[in-house]
């Protein structure tokens, strides 16, 4: 590839929705903000959703558009977004989402079929159609935010608190009157959509080239966005091989865990550790991981707080028993601490 034609690849479209999408559902701050904070993985979902439309619009929408293509298909892609954003925000499949990494990988990947299909077939709905899905959207945004705020202090999802859950609530009420503004702006824009013939005698509900096919954004919008993404992420993985490649070894013989990470697990390493009272009960806990960790006692009795990638946490232990712990930023990593007596 010359470097003129890399170039364009870089300032296009397409380019900045790929890099949006491996920030959205793979930077690590923000992957494990996600984990733990309810308003910051909506925020994850709906970045998703909008990086697969900047790569699937440019690329299929606007040919689909030009080609006037209907049938079943835009119907069939409205259908599968509502189940596919229904579904996931239902109380099982989400918490099971926090919870195992495999079905994590597979809520990520749902989105990004709702932002390829938003970003392409559905664009080919009836104008009629386009309005019905923008309400739907709208009342079951409030709707959903209306549930989440009852008065009953219902929990909706046990992963997370009534608090966070209330947060989000108000979050998603107060940005509701956008939905409505957008949906103004669409219907202002193209005000045939309102049924009756127009002057140039075209009916309200065909269909039609509409404004988003007519909008250009600026040629720096593009590059720059790209840029942006392109510096975080490479100084956040520059500085975590930093801190791991600069990490001071551990002592021979010291009891100690590793917080190891491959491109597909995270896990301690030894998951379970025996330990004697009075011999080696100061256990170290020293982060191979690009992301950032914790070590919590599943009984409040120890706690490690956030430990960045390249960090060490250390715990004394002074009583013997069996103490599990886990990480708050990736509940399916475990791991257990089997205290010995004295002289065992």
């Amino acid at each position: 590839m010359s470097i003129t034609r890399w170039l364009g690849t870089f300032r296009s479209t397409e380019m900045a929705g790929v890099l949006l999408f491996v920030f959205s559902a793979g930077f690590p701050p923000l992957d494990d903000a996600s984990e733990v904070d309810l308003t910051i993985h909506m925020l994850q979902h709906v970045l998703i959703i909008l990086a697969d439309v900047m790569i699937a619009y440019p690329h299929l929408g606007r040919r689909l558009i030009k080609s006037g293509r209907g049938g079943w298909l835009p119907r069939l892609a409205l259908a599968v977004s509502a189940l596919l954003i229904v579904f996931w925000h239902l109380p099982g499949p989400w918490d099971v989402a926090v919870i195992n990494p495999g079905v994590h990988a597979l809520e990520h990947f749902s989105f990004l079929l709702v932002g390829l299909l938003a970003g392409s077939w559905l664009l080919l709905l009836s104008d009629s159609g386009k309005i019905g899905a923008l309400m739907a959207a709208f009342f079951g945004h409030m709707g959903y935010a209306v549930v989440l705020i009852s008065p009953f202090n219902v929990q909706v999802y046990s992963l997370y608190s009534l608090q966070d859950q209330a947060t989000l609530g108000w979050v998603l009420l107060l940005t509701g009157p956008t939905l409505v503004i957008g949906i103004a702006y669409v219907i202002a824009r193209n005000p045939d959509w309102l049924g009756g013939f127009s002057g140039s005698g075209v009916r309200g509900g065909a269909r039609r080239t509409t404004f988003l096919n007519r909008t250009k954004v600026p040629r720096w919008v593009a590059p720059t966005f790209t840029f942006v993404l392109v510096a975080v992420l490479v100084a956040y993985f520059a500085t975590t091989a930093y801190a791991l490649g600069t990490a001071q070894p551990v002592p021979a013989g010291a009891s100690t865990v590793y917080i190891s990470e491959t491109p597909v697990t995270w896990q301690y390493s030894p998951q379970t550790i025996k330990v004697v009272l009075g011999v080696n009960a100061t256990v170290t806990w020293v982060s191979r991981s690009v992301s950032y960790d914790t070590v919590t006692g599943r009984d409040g009795s120890f706690g490690s707080g956030t430990i960045p990638p390249g960090g060490t946490f250390t715990h004394t232990f002074t009583s013997a028993g069996t103490f599990g712990y886990y990480c708050q930023f990736h509940p399916w990593m475990t791991g257990t601490v089997v205290v010995l007596p004295q002289g065992s």
